[in-house]
């Protein structure tokens, strides 16, 4: 069954608490954001985040909709009115397949057991207005259950369900049965609980309620007012005893109401009532568009409309104000004090005996040693696909032959001290999982490490387990963030920024002769670094075998293959070389021979289609593809009309398309050069964009004419 996550357990903190749970690091990007900016912290941002800022500032002015009128907000849970069961559209987002109608998160706290709880209330009203929207009825609930019985963890209770229909003119209500609820394992700290609603149809209303008590009172489960389908009203209500002091951080492009004012609260401790102050938040959103998680966006709820809390400290009676506010040295401190973290920095090389074998120091640079041993243990452990920050199962990596990318990295930087090559873990949050916040450094947001290799005195180079098909440097793209961690025992840490490590080259020439019958028949020659090696590798590695993966070539290009042959494929290198001889055929008419004169297209159509975007366009790397294509021209035949050359640049120059068509007797010569070194676009620099890629896919799909003398 596919269901919509319902997220709200967010990873319990590592202050230094009593009884508090150990670290759970493996975070989606929909639940773990902290996002304020100061004076002062502004002056160390970068371009991105920069960038960011100002489209969130920019955009919280606009009003969605332009105040068109659409249905009055039922807040009530059990009846929802006829004008909800009746609506058949969403007036300012008509080709939304659903609208939440009404959403309302609530959170307080109690004391039970000597010990703080916070409960959450939640309930939701959903429209169906496409069948695409019927899947909102399929719910998922995760919430912290550590299998190994750890004495924090949250439960979820009182879950109701309800669907309504009007049938024969009259509204028929639909009850979910218990046995549509059923639990689930995800992983060794979290479960989930699944329901989906019956009776669900285009028209139906939806309506689903639960609660969820939490032991992690530390911890208040940060709110996004916006979802994947248009938000017709939401709402979140919050009362936080005094004694908690919580910083709070409102972030988004959306308007919300806000109220923050003081209440009294009522805490039953044994047989006494004591009341404190409390603190009381609430937030109000109204027509909140959709945040739908577009192309070329790494995560969307970087741009989400949202509210975040972290804990700054805690001021009971009678004892001590005790600051959590962190620095980034502090948290330095914590991980390398750490036994899954900075225990593992100190574990044996368990390879120590066999990389004997490799002759390291027969080996004249850094980089051959490092790339002897990544390549050594990589043939002895393979990545499981999953990232983490921590280890300490090292034993049982070994032994299953797998694990995860920290586990792999942990075992690396053993074997690079044994061989004197310094390194150094660089801490992270993944680009699908978010930014990280510069106001209030926290650890909780740092979810992967990749190693950081000392090349000289001055420069590092980087290196991750995760790492199949790349090399030095050539990172997966998800852990090519523009700001990371170098942490450095006993010499600090410092920041890095990894989103140009490698430079990523499609360089191809192309020799081939046309006949008279329209028969291209020639060969190209094409050398691959950076991240297309890495994806020319990765191709190669999942198909089924050469055979495979010639076939969609020839398929994807529209050629016949003659010859195929590929260097480095197999090896741990920065580059791939690829020969392909191939035979192509053009279109012919008459004394005419129509032909496409790349052959091999840079790209056949342009990725932005949209009329306008509200998200700004992230790329995943810089990149240059250079062509080369020359011709021999049928006896007989000339060009009947040259196309004219292209030079064209986005506004800012840091993307451009050069394309020049030369013939020189019976020898026709096309260059052409792409290159695009920016990697963020805000939305106002789209339509720009969006015409610099129009003209390049144009250009690209040009044809070219022979004519017979």
């Amino acid at each position: 069954m596919d269901c919509k996550l319902t997220f709200f357990s967010i990873t319990p903190a590592l202050y230094t608490l009593p009884a508090f749970v150990r670290k759970f690091t493996n975070n989606s990007c929909k639940n773990n954001h902290v996002f304020i900016h100061t004076e002062k912290t502004l002056n160390k941002i970068n371009m991105k985040n920069l960038l960011i800022i100002l489209f969130a500032c920019f955009m919280a002015g606009q009003v969605y909709g332009q105040e068109i009128s659409v249905l009055e907000v039922n807040t009530k849970f059990g009846k929802p009115s006829d004008e909800e069961l009746k609506m058949t559209t969403y007036a300012p987002d008509t080709t939304a397949t659903a609208v939440v109608l009404c959403k309302k998160t609530g959170a307080f706290y109690d004391f039970v057991a000597d010990d703080f709880r916070l409960n959450y209330s939640y309930e939701t009203k959903i429209k169906i207005l496409k069948p695409e929207g019927t899947s909102f009825a399929d719910i998922c609930i995760p919430y912290y259950e550590n299998e190994n019985r750890s004495s924090m963890k949250e439960t979820v209770s009182q879950i109701d369900a309800f669907a309504y229909n009007i049938e024969n003119g009259k509204t028929v209500r639909t009850k979910m049965k218990r046995e549509f609820i059923y639990k689930e394992r995800l992983n060794d700290k979290y479960m989930q609980v699944k329901f989906s609603i019956p009776n669900v149809k285009v028209g139906t209303v939806i309506e689903y309620k639960y609660k969820v008590l939490s032991d992690f009172y530390f911890n208040i489960n940060d709110w996004s007012a916006q979802q994947s389908i248009p938000t017709l009203y939401t709402e979140y209500d919050i009362t936080v005893p005094e004694y908690f002091k919580f910083n709070l951080d409102v972030r988004g492009t959306e308007r919300l109401e806000t109220t923050d004012d003081s209440e009294a609260v009522n805490l039953s401790i044994g047989n006494q009532l004591l009341q404190c102050n409390g603190r009381h938040l609430n937030f109000k959103g109204r027509q909140l568009p959709a945040l739908h998680d577009d192309d070329y966006i790494w995560c969307v709820n970087d741009y989400s409309t949202q509210v975040n809390f972290e804990l700054g400290g805690l001021d009971f009676p009678g004892a001590l104000y005790k600051s959590f506010t962190q620095s980034w040295e502090n948290i330095d401190k914590m991980l390398l004090e750490d036994s899954e973290f900075g225990g593992q920095l100190k574990i044996r090389n368990p390879y120590r005996e066999e990389m004997a074998a490799l002759n390291l120091d027969q080996l004249k640079s850094i980089e051959e040693k490092i790339s002897a041993i990544y390549t050594f243990l990589k043939g002895k452990i393979t990545w499981n696909e999953e990232y983490s920050l921590y280890g300490g199962k090292s034993k049982k990596v070994i032994k299953d032959g797998m694990g995860n990318n920290a586990e792999i990295n942990f075992i690396l930087m053993s074997m690079l001290r044994d061989a004197d090559i310094p390194s150094f873990p660089v801490v992270m949050s993944r680009r699908n999982i978010g930014i990280l916040p510069y106001s209030h450094p926290s650890v909780q947001k740092l979810n992967t490490f990749i190693v950081g290799v000392a090349n000289t005195d001055s420069t590092l180079v980087y290196l991750d387990g995760s790492v199949r098909d790349g090399y030095i440097n050539i990172l997966p793209p998800v852990l090519m963030v523009n700001r990371a961690r170098v942490i450095m025992p006993g010499k600090g840490g410092l920041w890095v920024d990894l989103s140009k490590t490698c430079k990523s080259q499609l360089r191809s020439i192309v020799n081939a002769t046309i006949s008279p019958d329209g028969k291209i028949c020639g060969n190209r020659n094409t050398s691959y670094t950076g991240q297309y090696a890495s994806s020319f590798r990765r191709k190669y590695r999942t198909a089924k075998d050469s055979t495979e993966f010639v076939n969609e070539l020839a398929t994807q290009e529209d050629i016949k293959v003659n010859v195929f042959n590929a260097q480095g494929v197999d090896r741990f290198s920065p580059q791939v070389k690829e020969t392909v001889i191939f035979e192509k055929q053009a279109t012919t008419n008459d004394n005419f021979i129509y032909l496409n004169p790349l052959i091999f297209l840079h790209t056949e159509k342009n990725p932005f289609t949209q009329a306008e975007r509200k998200l700004p366009v992230e790329y995943p790397f810089t990149d240059q593809v250079v062509l080369s294509v020359n011709l021999t021209l049928p006896e007989g035949y000339t060009v009947d009309e040259l196309p004219k050359p292209l030079l064209a640049r986005t506004e800012d120059k840091q993307g451009m398309c050069r394309y020049v068509l030369e013939q020189k007797e019976n020898k026709l010569t096309i260059n052409y050069t792409f290159s695009s070194s920016k990697l963020l676009y805000l939305p106002e620099e789209y339509p720009g964009l969006q015409n610099f890629w129009k003209v390049i896919a144009e250009k690209n799909n040009e044809t070219v004419v022979l004519k017979k003398l």
